[in-house]
C-alpha cells in the first residue's frame, strides 16, 4: 500500500478516523457539494487534502450548534467565493435560530402545562371501566372537548 507521503494526501479512511466523520458521511458530502471531489489515485482511490479534515471539522461543530447542511453549505460557498468573511453571514444564521429555540421553547412549555392538567385530572382506572373509550380515556376524554382549551 501507497504511504501517505507518496501519495500525499489521506485516503478516506484517514479521513474518517481524523474527523471522526463516517466515510458513508463523507461521500454524501462529497455529493451534496459540502466537500470538494477529491483527486484519485491510479487505483481509483479518493484522495483527500488536509484541508478536508479541517472542513468536516468544521461541519460537525456546525452541525452542532443548529446549523442544517443547506446552511454550512451557504457558509462554505459564501468564504469560497472571497465575499469577505461569513462572520455576518453566521451571525444572522444564529440569530433566526435563536428567534426559533425561543419559539419552540414557549411552544414546549405550552405543552407541559396541558400534561400537567392532564395529569391533575387523570381518572382512575374504575372509572374509566364505567366508560366507553376505545383507546385511551384520558386522551379521548380531552378531545371530545370535556375540558376547555387554553
Amino acid at each position: 500500500m501507497e504511504k501517505r507521503m507518496e501519495r500525499k494526501g489521506y485516503l478516506i479512511g484517514e479521513v474518517s478516523r481524523e474527523s471522526h466523520v463516517p466515510r458513508k458521511t463523507v461521500r454524501y458530502y462529497e455529493e451534496i457539494g459540502l466537500l470538494s471531489p477529491p483527486v484519485r489515485t491510479e487505483g481509483n482511490y479518493r484522495l483527500y487534502g488536509l484541508e478536508t479534515i479541517e472542513k468536516l471539522k468544521f461541519i460537525r461543530k456546525a452541525q452542532g450548534l443548529g446549523l442544517t447542511l443547506s446552511e454550512i453549505k451557504g457558509i462554505i460557498q459564501y468564504s469560497k467565493e472571497g465575499l469577505g468573511p461569513c462572520c455576518k453571514l453566521v451571525r444572522q444564521l444564529f440569530t433566526k435560530k435563536i428567534q426559533a429555540l425561543e419559539a419552540n421553547i414557549k411552544e414546549m412549555q405550552g405543552m407541559r402545562k396541558e400534561l400537567k392538567t392532564l395529569l391533575s385530572r387523570w381518572i382512575s382506572a374504575e372509572e374509566a371501566k364505567e366508560c366507553s373509550f376505545a383507546v385511551c380515556p384520558q386522551i379521548e376524554r380531552e378531545a371530545k372537548g370535556k375540558r376547555k382549551r387554553r
